[in-house]
């Protein structure tokens, strides 16, 4: 029974986007479990060959679709380079935990845009500082959705 509830809150929110889901268990007030600290061998980029055939124009439309779950602060199309702001992506009993924040970073490498970089960037508020990581369930999950909309097939 409790698999299945957890199953059917993850199925739940991976499509409202930004709300990341903690196992019932984990009751610490601690980060999420998708959290992970960045270390030398955590691997937080995602690198996604592009389609051959799409115009930059094309390219930028379909990067801002992927990215539509969320506000984007920061565009430079001459660069293709696309940010959101900090988000409070974790609710813990209908509130917002402001201990919690991520940010997705995407650009197109190179002059030719034959490659698209993604980076989920995650932060744990302790104390006054703030544990510096990724979010890998929402890494996995745009990068899933870029490969989706303009990676090779």
């Amino acid at each position: 029974m409790r698999l299945r509830a957890i199953a059917i809150a993850m199925l739940l929110t991976s499509s409202a986007g930004c709300i990341t889901v903690r196992r019932p268990g984990n009751r610490d007030g601690g980060p999420p479990e998708t959290f992970v600290r960045t270390t030398a061998d955590t691997r937080t980029t995602r690198l996604i060959d592009v389609r051959d055939g799409l115009q930059k124009p094309v390219l930028w439309r379909l990067l801002g679709e992927a990215l539509q779950e969320h506000t984007v602060e920061v565009r430079d199309q001459q660069a293709g380079f696309m940010m959101t702001p900090w988000e409070t992506s974790v609710v813990r009993d209908g509130v917002p935990d402001p201990r919690y924040r991520t940010r997705v970073t995407t650009r197109f490498v190179g002059d030719d845009w034959k490659q698209v970089q993604l980076r989920v960037d995650a932060n744990w508020r302790t104390g006054e500082e703030w544990d510096v990581g990724t979010d890998i369930a929402l890494l996995e999950r745009m990068a899933a959705e870029l490969r989706v909309r303009l990676g090779k097939r």
